[in-house]
């Protein structure tokens, strides 16, 4: 089964202070590995595939203000 983006964008919101931390010095984003375990990393390149599950990458704390607009714009 497929999460929303609605889903998605409450999942990274829980990892939002974490999130916001690395998005001040690089591009960061939130990923699942192969046990199911969320974590941040950060220094993303672009271009890349990954090994772990993306769940969201962000290239500063602008890029996702304007994401959770978008896919949270609903709930307030």
């Amino acid at each position: 089964m497929t999460d929303s983006m609605s889903d998605v964008a409450r999942l990274i919101k829980t990892f939002d202070a974490e999130l916001r931390r690395e998005l001040n010095t690089s591009r960061s984003g939130l990923f699942r590995n192969s046990k199911g375990e969320l974590f941040i990393r950060s220094n993303v390149p672009l271009g890349q595939s990954y090994s772990d599950e993306v769940i969201g990458i962000f290239a500063d704390a602008s890029d996702l203000d304007f994401y959770y607009k978008i896919y949270l714009s609903e709930e307030g």
